[in-house]
């Protein structure tokens, strides 16, 4: 969102939100950061050459990012932001010529729902915009969820898929007080017919007995659900798969195999005519040194559970000259907003006017846009330090 300064919470606001990093924050902030020891995952440690390696045709690269985020929290507002957190992880939809976005937006949890470490709560709100860039807060229907029994929820990182003129949205769901219930906590979701009034189906998995969390329904480029042997796909967390006819009743099944990576971003096939079968699976989590980045994983929709192929370095990562990206304030004066400092993920994409818009938490505490170009396929040649090295 491109706001006048004082709309973009300088000016004393982080003074006003919280007083600063505590000493344990202090003490985060060194752990959140690039460190190959720590952060490296379970991906090859053989001698990579970048020159030498060709971007496969079959990958989504080249992203560019834009030059400041393009939403922020807004002081006062339920979405108001903490120490650590304010609005990202959501999804991008486009619909009637504009751009929606449908987001997570953080706050400091009233003290009833709060249990020792765990002092904030989430809920979903959308913003518009005519190019992607500049986008409105739509506050009259925001935030969705804090009404009646879900108010004791966080409801965070959000799935949005259409079908046949109706919305699908999937997000993780917590309960602080009982946190490693899966009764309670795990995939939830909503429907809605026009983006802007949802209406709260509850647990998808209430049977699961391990939490089920961070869906991600395999998409077309233009944000519709695809049928795949028949059915609908989710990938979820910890080696879990969902299946569905319907978008709203699912089974999960146990995958054998699994792929370095960690947590599933955003699922998309359809996106390449030379490339019919492919999905494409982006993964947020440990990568090769990064505390969190993007990635992408190859599977075919033959056997949409086994990984074919997968990119040895991430697509997207953070960049130390990017102060958002490395937990400082967008606006000047640069105040610590956020530990996250080497923390890239994303759950929304889409594909207009020949890019792919990819909208990605900066330090968790900002939702940031990278586009690539929709090349097909990938330019010959092109090695992957030019094509995953972020660019400002």
């Amino acid at each position: 969102m491109t706001k006048e300064k004082s709309d973009f919470h300088g000016d004393g606001f982080f003074d006003w939100q919280f007083s600063g990093p505590t000493a344990e924050q202090k003490k985060n902030w060194d752990m959140f950061k690039y460190d190959e020891e720590k952060y490296w995952g379970e991906f090859s440690r053989e001698p990579f050459d970048t020159s030498a390696y060709k971007f496969p045709t079959w990958a989504i690269g080249g992203f560019v990012k834009h030059g400041k985020p393009v939403l922020a929290p807004t002081p006062g507002s339920w979405d108001c932001g903490r120490y650590g957190g304010g609005v990202h992880n959501g999804a991008v939809v486009r619909r009637d010529g504009k751009f929606y976005y449908i987001y997570r937006g953080e706050f400091p949890a009233p003290a009833e729902y709060t249990v020792p470490g765990i002092d904030y709560m989430c809920d979903i709100g959308i913003a518009e915009s005519d190019d992607g860039v500049d986008f409105r807060k739509l506050d009259a229907f925001c935030p969705f969820f804090r009404t009646g029994e879900d108010k004791r929820f966080s409801f965070e990182d959000v799935c949005v898929v259409s079908f046949r003129g109706r919305y699908y949205m999937y997000l993780n769901r917590w309960n602080w007080k009982k946190f490693n219930d899966p009764s309670e906590n795990g995939v939830c979701m909503a429907v809605s017919d026009d983006l802007f009034h949802w209406e709260m189906l509850g647990l998808v998995f209430p049977n699961a007995k391990r939490i089920h969390r961070n869906p991600v329904v395999v998409q077309d480029p233009n944000n519709e659900a695809v049928m795949i042997n028949g059915k609908f796909m989710m990938y979820i967390n910890d080696g879990l798969m969902g299946l569905s006819e319907d978008l709203i009743h699912w089974e999960s099944v146990e995958l054998e195999d699994s792929w370095p990576g960690g947590e599933g971003c955003f699922a998309l096939t359809n996106y390449n005519p030379q490339h019919t079968d492919d999905i494409i699976l982006f993964t947020g989590g440990h990568h090769t040194g990064h505390f969190y980045a993007v990635g992408e994983v190859l599977f075919n929709k033959r056997n949409p559970g086994k990984p074919i192929e997968w990119l040895p370095r991430p697509v997207l990562t953070t960049d130390d000259d990017c102060p958002w990206e490395n937990g400082l304030s967008a606006e000047l004066p640069r105040k610590p907003v956020s530990n996250w400092r080497d923390t890239i993920f994303f759950t929304g994409m889409t594909l207009h006017a020949g890019k792919w818009w990819a909208y990605y938490g900066g330090s968790e505490f900002y939702t940031c846009l990278a586009q690539s170009p929709d090349v097909k396929p990938a330019p010959p040649g092109s090695d992957i330090e030019t094509l995953v090295k972020p660019i400002n």
